[in-house]
């Protein structure tokens, strides 16, 4: 094997890298969602056994619904930007990759959005229970998902994520 092909299986190594990493960033995403989900579910099984009737009014019904539109929205916009960036990705990065739509502002937008949409729901179904287990679980996600998400990208981009989690820091 020549000097030439050597290289070529590098940088295919590399290539595969690159997508195994982006993919275990997907992973964490969903298994991210699924825990919201079951945050949810176990509040709702928990206020059948335990009832208590704290958001009953139609004020949060009506905040509820806000939340579940607004953070709708958070998630769809950064999930538009993430796919109107990937054909940008290439060597030649800056800071600037980072610091768009939602992701000037918070690092994780879709976890913010999702934990919005989430307690919205919490409201709109009357489960004290749920809301309290969201606010666990937005903890639980920040220790467990993020940070493992925070050491992928570290890899990955090294330097121009490490200056963007210093500009941009996440929202709690």
């Amino acid at each position: 094997m020549d000097k030439d092909d050597q290289n070529s299986n590098k940088l295919d190594q590399s290539k595969e890298l690159k997508k195994e990493k982006a993919g275990i960033i997907h992973v964490l995403l969903s298994q991210n969602y699924a825990v919201f989900f079951l945050a949810v579910i176990l509040g709702v099984v928990m206020d059948i056994v335990i009832p208590f009737d704290v958001f009953n009014s139609p004020i949060y019904k009506n905040i509820g619904l806000l939340m579940i539109i607004f953070g709708t929205l958070i998630v769809f916009w950064a999930q538009r930007i993430t796919t109107s960036s990937k054909p940008t990705i290439g060597p030649n990065r800056d800071l600037s990759f980072f610091l768009r739509g939602p992701y000037k502002y918070t690092r994780n937008p879709t976890n913010f959005g999702l934990t919005i949409v989430a307690l919205g729901l919490g409201l709109i179904i009357n489960s004290l229970f749920s809301v309290v287990f969201i606010v666990i679980t937005y903890l639980i996600s920040k220790i467990i998902f993020i940070k493992r998400q925070d050491h992928i990208l570290n890899e990955r981009y090294g330097n121009i994520f490490i200056e963007y989690k210093k500009k941009v820091k996440d929202w709690l």
